[in-house]
């Protein structure tokens, strides 16, 4: 692979100085957009500015465009400073509207000035897109949706649009086409079927004359969210699904490569905000940045650290006269912010995929407790029994068991419920979970244990 990825990092070099002296064109250059890209950003890395400069320049829209999308947000937004309006709009007219549409948006909160100048220059059509689909919520089917897509009049011959089809594909106007979606007069979607269900029905008929054997169109609204999207065309095993207005009128597609992209996004966010690090700052900045991103998180488990610690302080005199609740503390603590953060883990994830709703809360809250209650009185038992035969305490044992089945019922309650809670108030669970879970475990956890030793044993 490495050596694949060096192969076609000197053929792209090479062909970026053929086209400064006029010597190479579109047609010589056969490389995927996602090696491109990933030659980009090993010259980025590696401090080639200059190879990295002249391949960008060689880089013609149609091609430049899918390039950039495949690269890190943070050099897209150095691209979105050095490339000038016109090359911005050059690419923006080549990417599906979807695309380009998130492109501008992003251009937009960069430089406002910049996004304007380059929309002045798009062509009207791909402009206007722009403009509907940023109208629409960036949570919502609409704002993910693109506009290109294959439609048939229900009184049309198939051969008819089949013919329209290959031409449209011809011309470059069309790509990526799964569906051919099936409209009356007013454009409401009648049907929905693919290519190969097409070819399959007779030729010299009208769609409205094969109406009664198609399948009704599975489609989702303008308004729905993301999250609904994704689950309809993982429940159908879609390639690609309408999207409607209130009126079933069709307004756009939306490819299943979206979704994949989407999904995978959405559980990158996930893991990186459960370990409280960002995404681009991992993959692009250097140590130190890597480390002041990582840093606020420290900051703020150094407080809750300094919260346990004081509870500990708390029972210093019991500590001193039974030294050997200092070395079972961590047992309590550690097994609690294990069962933890697998609810955590769990209940973060569920709520993502939309297999949990906030209507669930009580029964995801007391099956985590169930769950908690199960494995609690097993390892209270055990640990009982090994903090009586290693101190020859039974008392102390009996403290450690109950001290450990309270706290596993503390991590599986508020494991599940303060996910559930942040996403109430319109607060990101993964990123803010840990945190909170972390210094409930470790302090409710040192506190029962010691609070019993102290009321058993002294």
């Amino acid at each position: 692979m490495e050596q694949d990825i060096r192969a076609k990092k000197e053929e792209l070099l090479k062909f970026a100085a053929s086209y400064e002296s006029g010597g190479a064109s579109l047609g010589d250059l056969a490389i995927h957009e996602s090696d491109i890209a990933e030659v980009l950003l090993e010259l980025k890395e590696e401090g080639g500015g200059e190879d990295y400069a002249r391949l960008i320049d060689a880089l013609p829209p149609d091609l430049l465009g899918p390039v950039v999308l495949e690269l890190p947000e943070k050099i897209q937004e150095d691209l979105i400073r050095s490339l000038n309006d016109r090359k911005w709009a050059a690419i923006i007219e080549e990417l599906d509207t979807d695309d380009a549409t998130d492109m501008i948006q992003k251009i937009e909160e960069i430089d406002k000035e910049k996004s304007y100048e380059i929309l002045r220059q798009v062509r009207v059509d791909q402009k206007e897109s722009i403009e509907n689909l940023k109208r629409f919520d960036e949570d919502s089917a609409g704002a993910i949706m693109q506009t290109e897509l294959f439609s048939a009049k229900l009184g049309e011959k198939i051969s008819d649009s089949i013919k329209r089809l290959k031409n449209m594909v011809a011309d470059e106007e069309l790509s990526n086409i799964h569906f051919v979606f099936v409209v009356d007069d007013q454009n409401k979607l009648m049907a929905m079927l693919s290519l190969e269900e097409m070819i399959m029905l007779d030729l010299d008929k009208t769609y409205k004359e094969c109406l009664e054997s198609l399948d009704e169109p599975i489609f989702v609204y303008s308004h729905d969210t993301i999250e609904t999207v994704t689950q309809t065309v993982e429940r159908y095993d879609l390639a690609a699904i309408a999207v409607v207005d209130h009126f079933r009128r069709l307004l756009g597609r939306i490819t299943s490569d979206d979704i994949y992209d989407l999904i995978e996004d959405q559980a990158t966010e996930q893991i990186y905000s459960l370990a409280q690090v960002g995404e681009d700052t991992e993959v692009y900045e250097g140590a130190v940045k890597h480390g002041w991103a990582r840093a606020k998180w420290l900051f703020l488990n150094l407080a809750t650290a300094t919260l346990s610690a004081a509870v500990i302080g708390f029972f210093s005199d019991s500590i001193e006269q039974i030294v050997a609740l200092a070395i079972l503390m961590p047992i309590v603590a550690s097994m609690g912010g294990v069962l933890g953060t697998q609810t955590l883990t769990v209940t973060v994830r569920k709520l993502a995929l939309g297999e949990v709703k906030i209507e669930d809360a009580r029964s995801v809250v007391k099956r985590e407790i169930a769950i908690a209650l199960f494995n609690g009185a097993i390892f209270a038992v055990c640990a009982g029994a090994l903090a009586w035969a290693w101190f020859g305490k039974p008392l102390l044992g009996a403290a450690l068991a109950l001290a450990l089945l309270a706290n596993m019922l503390y991590a599986g309650f508020f494991g599940a419920s303060i996910p559930l809670v942040l996403k109430r108030f319109g607060i990101d669970p993964a990123v803010a979970s840990g945190v909170l879970l972390t210094t409930i475990t470790d302090g409710a956890g040192f506190f029962t244990f010691l609070g019993l030793a102290t009321l058993i044993l002294l």
